[in-house]
């Protein structure tokens, strides 16, 4: 009894507590644009407020004069309705006035949108590519020319799942969840930056509101935009398209600097861009655990939203790479998927990866969860892979050096055969020798003809020499899915008839 009147007494205490509640965290909400730090900011702040207190002024006039007329002419006082068509004045007036408010608020709009337009004389451009889901930046104009990184999401996996109640308050006391990079932009106070925006993948868009910059990042076109902040700081912003599952995870950070600063944090990217090169050096002799350790923090920071910390993936719509028939195959074609992802799905190139990154995080997950492939994938191989030359001259066969060159090669055949000559056979072989030693390389079959004769005739017969040649080079061990077949194509008549008896084998691409 004595806790049930105890409790009745503290139940106006409760009730002014609930009360309050939302008052408390409705104070955190912010009811106008963030507070600008770039004059053209600052134009467009009191733009939006000009114009906002005129759709006010307009609203309460218009909504006043309707209520005022509906009261005061009602029937029941004694009112009748006015039966006219038309009043000449009252045309006037109301096509006039509008147009006038519509010039007033145009002219100023309009000198605004100018100056947003000038993207002239920048003492600092930046090139930022929208990625999913991450931001690159290449420093291309100014004191910082040729830094360049990628930024992504830092906000811990663990907040963002929340699964424990240590995660969700970590969580609630991140004032900046979701906002956060691991590496930000940097910039000089006082200096214009031009900004160029493009995209690698799907339509993105760079908006920094504090800066008063919003650009739709398009793949395949370039588009630019500018800034100039007055003021040193922090500032945050999101891509504001829809570009896909984790559209919410690519966040924007700037970080304005004093001059002063700035040279400095120019010196040590540069400097540790230095230490990168020498360390991801082509003709460094990498370990597997070195591969792998580097591969799970590339995993972490590029793969885990979608294939999951633990390799499991989310079926369908991202597969696992644990136990995957793809991560434990063959090598050849794991890296051709990390380079050229997969049209119609989710995957997307990762080629703006290192070759040390790719190697690392290819032999990561080779090797990671229940995967046991038990070998490694080198920067070499990343590399010839990307068409950007075969493996160091220290590892290669002396037949693969010697190969090398072969391509594109020609094999030739006499008149109505359709097996290649003895002079062929070598050219062949050593096409076989560079196919082996280079596992990633791919190469396009050609058959030719020329335009005399039966030319349905010719072209069944340059198709029998390109099958030919093909089945020569899967004879000599080179995979089929590495030999791409391309339809029969015809020279000039009157030529080299020998031009029009051969099948060409280029490099695929």
């Amino acid at each position: 009894m004595l806790a049930k009147l105890t409790a009745l007494k503290m139940l106006p205490t409760l009730s002014l507590l609930l009360l309050m509640a939302p008052a408390a965290a409705f104070a955190e909400y912010k009811l106008n644009l963030q507070l600008p730090v770039t004059a053209l900011g600052q134009t467009i702040y009191d733009l939006h407020t000009i114009i906002t207190w005129i759709c006010v002024v307009i609203f309460v006039a218009v909504f006043g004069f309707m209520f005022y007329s509906i009261y005061a002419h009602r029937k029941s006082v004694g009112h009748k309705a006015a039966n006219f068509h038309e009043h000449f004045s009252v045309e006037v007036a109301w096509t006039v006035v509008p147009c006038i408010i519509l010039i007033a608020m145009a002219w100023p709009a309009t000198r605004a949108l100018i100056q947003l337009r000038d993207t002239s004389d920048p003492d600092l451009t930046i090139k930022a590519t929208g990625h999913q889901w991450k931001w690159g930046y290449d420093y291309i104009k100014g004191e910082g020319e040729g830094i360049s990184f990628y930024s992504s999401l830092s906000t811990p996996l663990t907040q963002i799942e929340g699964k424990t109640p240590e995660a969700i308050a970590a969580r609630n006391a991140n004032k900046n969840y979701l906002l956060e990079t691991d590496t930000t932009v940097v910039v000089p106070v006082g200096k214009k930056v031009r900004v160029l925006v493009t995209a690698a993948d799907v339509i993105h868009a760079w908006w920094v509101p504090a800066l008063a910059v919003k650009q739709d990042a398009i793949p395949g076109f370039i588009r630019d935009t500018w800034f100039k902040a007055e003021k040193p700081g922090i500032y945050r912003g999101q891509c504001a398209e829809l570009c896909g599952k984790n559209h919410g995870f690519m966040p924007i950070v700037v970080e304005v600097k004093s001059a002063a600063d700035y040279t400095a944090w120019v010196a040590s990217q540069k400097a540790n861009m230095k230490k990168a090169a020498v360390a991801d050096a082509a003709d460094k002799v990498w370990t597997a655990e070195e591969l792998k350790a580097r591969g799970e923090k590339v995993y972490a920071a590029n793969c885990v939203a979608c294939h999951q910390p633990n390799g499991k993936g989310t079926p369908p719509a991202f597969p696992a790479l644990d136990g995957s028939k793809m991560v434990v195959g063959a090598k050849a074609d794991q890296i051709d998927r990390v380079l050229n992802g997969k049209p119609g799905t989710a995957m997307s190139p990762f080629k703006h990866l290192s070759d040390a990154d790719l190697a690392a995080v290819t032999t990561y997950t080779r090797n990671a969860w229940g995967n046991k492939a038990g070998d490694m994938v080198t920067p070499a191989e990343i590399k010839t892979a990307r068409g950007g030359g075969g493996a160091p001259a220290a590892a290669a066969p002396a037949a693969a050096v010697a190969a090398t060159a072969v391509l594109p090669a020609a094999v030739y055949f006499d008149t109505g055969k359709a097996a290649a000559d003895a002079d062929s056979k070598k050219t062949l072989d050593d096409v076989i020798a560079l196919l082996k030693t280079n596992a990633g390389a791919k190469v396009e079959v050609t058959g030719y003809t020329d335009t005399t004769g039966n030319l349905n005739q010719n072209m069944e017969l340059a198709k029998q020499r390109a099958v030919g040649v093909r089945d020569a080079l899967m004879a000599g061990g080179v995979a089929k899915d590495r030999i791409t077949m391309k339809p029969p194509a015809t020279v000039e008549a009157g030529g080299d008839a020998k031009q029009a008896r051969r099948v060409d084998i280029k490099p695929a691409g």
